[in-house]
């Protein structure tokens, strides 16, 4: 939100920080808040009290081309982004217990399922909570799914589908390798639209949406899998990894269209306490490929950042030395040394989140121990510029007071410049 204090707009606010320069106070990016989360769930309960509130001033509803930011924007997020992707006709296939293909997962068999679901919660309402099934999707991931009586899902990841290097090579050359397919549509003239009308409220980063070079290649087959044929089958992980290049380059030439100052990508390689692989195999297979990206951002005049979720600081000399320029999420719970990276990488280095939405769930943990955490991650990350704080994940079972106590915490201690 603007405050009264404020004397740069959000995109004036986030250039001065992706150049390491101190702007008037830091901005503030939020992950997701999905509907079934805590947050949003009060949020929209106390919808009266808060939100119809804050949209009596007009200024405060962001309604725009890309999307309607009106409950984020409360909430203190002025960084968005918005992701361009490949398009895939591909249909998710429905598995049985054996892991068996028995037809498309469409929205027809998803109908099916959900009338099912309400007719045993009729029944017996203590069985209809929730119905699960298993599906494989375009990337050759076990997904699990639940179907809840309202009709959204929750899934999680099970394992490989696509064990052996045939059954790889056939699944991509039957389905399409990412390279091959064609970019999402994507509107230059809205994004362009948003930038222009919004800026002054949220400053709009264009993001590489999936084909994750890492992420979207060890699940496939799984991670005992990856390693051996890392150290078996290198051709195998190279052409993987090569054809997610390829599509992330095709990506990027539709991006340069809005002529971006930051770029947002995603690869979660982290885990608790360090990486999910060693830097000597991201060498071998994930560096090259990085700097070609980089590179290929680089010469647009942008910056790259990316998420990773647990603690990459392991990977990080090779990643800064491939050219990326920042890491989002920053997880606390996974051991990363905060005061550290800002020291050894700072001055370059785009640091951003940082703030433990676990801990914000804790119980005893309330507005006033949030403020705490909050001022004690600024004074580690802030000065000199080259942060943007929020929190390292998606509010999930966050209390709301929390949420705000978060907010405003950034608001009251991030102001430049920091000299607690």
């Amino acid at each position: 939100m603007i405050l009264d204090s404020d004397t740069m707009t959000a995109n004036e606010r986030v250039k001065k920080v992706i150049n390491h320069e101190e702007p008037d106070r830091i901005p503030v990016y939020l992950m997701g808040i999905p509907p079934y989360s805590q947050v949003y769930i009060e949020l929209m309960a106390n919808d009266e009290a808060i939100l119809d509130q804050w949209t009596e001033n007009d200024e405060n509803i962001i309604l725009t081309p890309m999307g309607d930011f009106t409950v984020r924007y409360n909430l203190g997020t002025e960084v968005e982004t918005r992701s361009i992707g490949i398009r895939s006709d591909f249909t998710n296939k429905h598995l049985d217990e054996n892991n068996k293909i028995i037809g498309n997962y469409n929205p027809t068999l998803k109908k099916e399922l959900l009338e099912k679901l309400r007719e045993e919660q009729e029944e017996d309402p203590d069985k209809g909570q929730g119905l699960e099934y298993k599906y494989v999707n375009y990337n050759g991931n076990i997904t699990g799914s639940t179907i809840l009586p309202n009709g959204r899902e929750y899934s999680w990841y099970i394992d490989g589908y696509l064990k052996k290097e045939e059954d790889i090579i056939d699944w991509f050359d039957t389905y399409g390798w990412h390279h091959e397919k064609e970019i999402s549509g994507f509107d230059v003239n809205l994004f362009k639209q948003c930038q222009r009308d919004f800026g002054d409220k949220i400053c709009l980063i264009p993001q590489i949406g999936g084909c994750q070079l890492f992420e979207s290649l060890w699940p496939m087959m799984g991670m005992s899998r990856f390693g051996y044929y890392c150290r078996k089958k290198p051709e195998l992980i190279h052409r993987l990894v090569k054809t997610r290049k390829e599509a992330q380059l095709k990506i990027l030439d539709e991006i340069e269209k809005v002529k971006p100052d930051a770029i947002f990508g995603g690869d979660d390689m982290g885990q608790k306490g360090r990486s999910l692989i060693s830097p000597r195999t991201f060498r071998k297979y994930f560096k090259e490929p990085y700097r070609e990206l980089c590179d290929r951002i680089h010469e647009m005049g942008a910056i790259f950042y990316i998420h990773s979720c647990g603690n990459i600081v392991d990977l990080l000399p090779d990643l800064i030395e491939a050219g990326l320029d920042g890491w989002q999420s920053m997880e606390p719970d996974s051991l990363i040394d905060h005061a550290a990276v800002k020291k050894k990488w700072g001055d370059n280095f785009l640091l951003v989140g940082g703030l433990n939405q676990s801990y914000m769930t804790e119980p005893g943990v309330g507005p006033k121990e949030v403020e705490q955490h909050v001022k004690s991650q600024i004074k580690k990350m802030a000065k000199g510029g080259g942060y943007i704080a929020g929190p390292a994940h998606d509010y999930l079972n966050v209390p709301l007071k929390n949420a705000i106590a978060l907010r405003d915490s950034i608001y009251k201690w991030g102001q430049y410049p920091i000299n607690f």
